[in-house]
């Protein structure tokens, strides 16, 4: 950032000046779906992820500063320290801003541009296939033929949807992002995720409680789960149990599984069964919470189940699991999947669903490598 200098730092300055010595060193580009757009987005977008790594350090130093400070009497020099940290958390504060803002603008204009986000995408795939040293054993499970599922076209493998739900649950601090294989073992009779269980024992909760003591590490506060489902190893969809809005709701982008169900009675709807068991589900973990729940009473009857919730709908037999990350996504950032209504399509920008997903794959895609520091473009 050649505009800022330790001077610039000495008095006390706004984010709004702040913010103008960023756009000098980062102007704003032209949004247009260009090779140099491209590069030059992911160039800046990498500088300011450095220099936001670096500036992180400044909440240690401040808390540090100020410990210290307590200890002996007041220095003319402390105020120009103070002011100096000051301007830094400002400063780390702005270029975060920044950085996402040019990540989502990158982001939105390539899901405008399917086709020239395939292209980009095959590059990206080819360019890490042939740095395969670089990428094997930097991420834990994943080897570079799971990375590849979310090439265009391909169908993801259970260790990606697994790294993104655990990476994202964990970060989010409320929801529990259960493994891929929690389905086929806790609600499923067999592996292949397509017949519900139709009773359940003792030894059943015990296993949920096993799961979930692994699943809840680091999520403290937590108040719904996100559970994934591999059907038959051909499809993704998934379910999500909301304990602070009292709902059960089940995520398939497939269209026809939807209208169909929409015209039949709940209990005759396809996805019946496995509400069942949910429900099952949901009063195992409400006691593990400390709650009292019995969905069979009348006192629990505010509850809302939808087993065939509304969501944007695959073109496609391959990108259920493109559609399922993003499920996930709406469910962190709204609580809930949004698509047109309640929030406006022009608010949801970088997180609307799109009828071709390869945007979404590539942007899968660049996070996994930006999480082992591989700057490959």
């Amino acid at each position: 950032m050649p505009s800022l200098s330790i001077h610039r730092l000495l008095g006390l300055a706004s984010m709004d000046r702040i913010n103008a010595l960023l756009a000098v060193d980062f102007p704003v580009q032209p949004s247009t779906c260009t090779d140099q757009f491209y590069l030059d987005s992911n160039y800046q977008i990498h500088q300011l992820h450095e220099a936001s790594t670096i500036l992180a350090k400044v909440v240690s130093i401040q808390a540090k500063l100020t410990s210290r400070m307590r200890c002996h009497d007041t220095l003319s020099s402390d105020n120009i320290a103070l002011t100096i940290v000051q301007n830094l958390l400002t400063l780390y504060e702005c270029v975060n801003n920044r950085r996402r803002k040019k990540e989502n603008t990158l982001w939105e204009v390539l899901d405008d541009n399917p086709t020239h986000a395939t292209v980009k995408l095959k590059t990206l795939m080819s360019k890490v296939s042939e740095n395969s040293a670089d990428f094997q054993g930097k991420l834990p499970h994943i080897q570079l033929r799971n990375f590849q599922t979310l090439g265009a076209g391909r169908w993801l493998d259970d260790e990606i949807i697994n790294y993104f739900v655990e990476k994202w649950c964990s970060k989010s601090g409320t929801t529990i992002g259960f493994n891929t294989f929690f389905a086929s073992k806790v609600l499923f009779q067999e592996d292949d995720c397509i017949n519900p269980k139709f009773k359940v024992t003792v030894a059943d909760e015990q296993t949920v409680g096993s799961w979930y003591r692994s699943a809840a590490k680091g999520v403290l506060n937590w108040d719904s789960v996100f559970i994934p489902v591999n059907e038959n190893k051909t499809h993704w969809y998934s379910a999500r149990i909301d304990f602070h809005l009292r709902r059960i709701d089940i995520y398939d982008s497939l269209k026809e599984r939807y209208t169909v169900n929409q015209r039949k009675p709940m209990l005759l709807r396809r996805n019946a069964p496995l509400m069942m068991m949910l429900m099952w589900l949901t009063e195992v973990l409400g006691r593990i919470r400390g709650e009292d729940i019995d969905l069979s009473r009348s006192s629990d009857c505010d509850w809302v189940y939808d087993p065939h919730f509304k969501v944007s709908f695959q073109p496609n037999s391959c990108d259920c699991g493109v559609h399922l990350l993003w499920h996930l996504r709406h469910v962190l950032e709204y609580r809930q999947i949004t698509l047109d209504h309640g929030v406006g399509e022009g608010e949801l920008g970088h997180l609307a669903f799109t009828r071709n997903m390869v945007g979404k794959r590539l942007r899968l895609a660049r996070e996994m490598l930006d999480d082992i520091g591989l700057g490959i473009v």
